[in-house]
């Protein structure tokens, strides 16, 4: 499977809101951003998949000006935190990094973190 494949692929996961122009990383290896990103930011669990996107300038923007209202309920739980708060910042994120936003599916088998200001989605899912 192609890189741009699977960009349209987990881009139809997320929200339409949530626009991206590209891939980043797929298929990280156990230990890696997942398991740093859900013990800081959801608690704990075991990802099973996981996808880093750049985030469409456009969306980046308009995340920025609105925060969390941009964001619509629909199929996910979605919360605001301050990035440079939580334990992971030091190993995954780039230093002067912004605000970020979280969301949860409903049905509690995916999830993604949003950080507007880097560009960046990162999308995980369960069994």
């Amino acid at each position: 499977m192609n890189r741009a494949l699977i960009h349209q692929r987990a881009r139809r996961l997320l929200p339409a809101g949530i626009e991206t122009c590209g891939l980043l990383h797929f298929g990280m290896g156990p230990g890696q951003l997942e398991r740093v990103l859900l013990d800081s930011v959801f608690g704990g669990g075991q990802a099973q998949g996981l996808v880093a996107l750049r985030l469409s300038l456009s969306t980046a923007l308009a995340i920025q000006r609105k925060g969390l209202r941009y964001f619509e309920a629909g199929d996910w739980v979605y919360s605001a935190f301050a990035a440079e708060c939580a334990s992971f910042a030091a190993e995954v994120l780039p230093s002067g990094h912004g605000a970020g936003y979280s969301a949860v599916a409903l049905d509690g088998r995916a999830w993604f973190v949003v950080l507007p200001v880097e560009r960046l989605v990162v999308y995980g899912w369960w069994e």
